[in-house]
Order: C-alpha cells, then sequence, then structure tokens
C-alpha cells in the first residue's frame, strides 16, 4: 500500500511539472522560455542527457549488458522524445517527428536560438544609446533603464556591477 502510494506521488509531481510545458507550448517567439522549462522538466524525469549527450550508438548483440544499458537508453529517449513533442505546437510537431531527441533539441537551436541574440543586441543597442536629455524628467528615464537592463537579465545577458555604478 505505502509503494503505491509513493508511486501515485511521483507520478503526479512528474505530470504537474509537465504541465509547465502544456501550458507554454514551442511556437517560435517563445524558444528561450520553452527551452528553459523543456530542461526542468527533463532535469527532475532524469532524462536530461538525452538532450545534452550524443545519441548512444547500438552495442554489439553478444553483450548482454550493453544491450539492456542500450533498451534502458531507447525508452529514456522514447520518453523524453514524448515529453517534447507534446510540448510543441502541431506544425513543429511534424517537423520534428522522426528525429531522436537530441536532434530535435539541435535543429530548434538552430532556428530559434539565434532570435535571443539578435534581441539581447537590440537590447544592449537601445541601453548604450540611451541618452539623458536636459528638459527630460530623471523618474521616466531610470524606469527606462531598469526595464532594459532587466530584459537583458531575462535574455541571459547580466551586466557587471561595476559597469552599472553611477
Amino acid at each position: 500500500m505505502e509503494m503505491q502510494l509513493k508511486i501515485k506521488e511521483n507520478s503526479m509531481s512528474s505530470l504537474s511539472l509537465r504541465g509547465i510545458l502544456e501550458s507554454g507550448k514551442l511556437v517560435e517567439a517563445n524558444y528561450d522560455d520553452w527551452y528553459r522549462n523543456l530542461r526542468i522538466v527533463l532535469m527532475h524525469e532524469k532524462l536530461i542527457d538525452t538532450i545534452d549527450k550524443p545519441p548512444m550508438e547500438a552495442p554489439d548483440l553478444s553483450d548482454v549488458e550493453a544491450t539492456k544499458v542500450f533498451q534502458k537508453y531507447l525508452d529514456e529517449c522514447l520518453t523524453a522524445k514524448c515529453i517534447i513533442l507534446a510540448s510543441m505546437s502541431s506544425e513543429l510537431q511534424r517537423q520534428h517527428q522522426d528525429m531522436d531527441p537530441y536532434e530535435i533539441v539541435a535543429h530548434l537551436k538552430k532556428m530559434y536560438g539565434g532570435q535571443s541574440r539578435t534581441a539581447r543586441f537590440q537590447l544592449s543597442k537601445a541601453l548604450f544609446r540611451s541618452s539623458f536629455a536636459a528638459n527630460e524628467k530623471v523618474g521616466p528615464h531610470v524606469l527606462k533603464m531598469i526595464d532594459l537592463k532587466e530584459q537583458l537579465e531575462k535574455l541571459g545577458c547580466t551586466l557587471r556591477k561595476d559597469f552599472l555604478k553611477i
């Protein structure tokens, strides 16, 4: 009875974490948020290696132990692939349904990973070119600068503290 309760608790927590991906399905513009959430779910499921490490080579069939390890790897890849595909728009699912998890993530990084670099560049340019006009109020200017800094941080670009000191 106690064992059944633990299994039920584990499956409940897995389902609730997977809900993060359900509510934030990948639809191109949200790649960075989707990828971060995908990594959280796969870490929790102990499947993160399926996207971080290149696919495993099939072993010699005469090596029973290696075959068992490989079968476990294939099962993990199937679970990870299902989680990934379920968290995408239908068009992206069709494009990636025949790939393994590692290939899916690599392909998506090529497609959408550059968007965040472009966004960081545009925000950095706005921040560094921003100047305080003589007739401008200080409050709105400071809020604008803080907003630009926070947007950059959301994209993974942190500014050193000594740079921010006035």
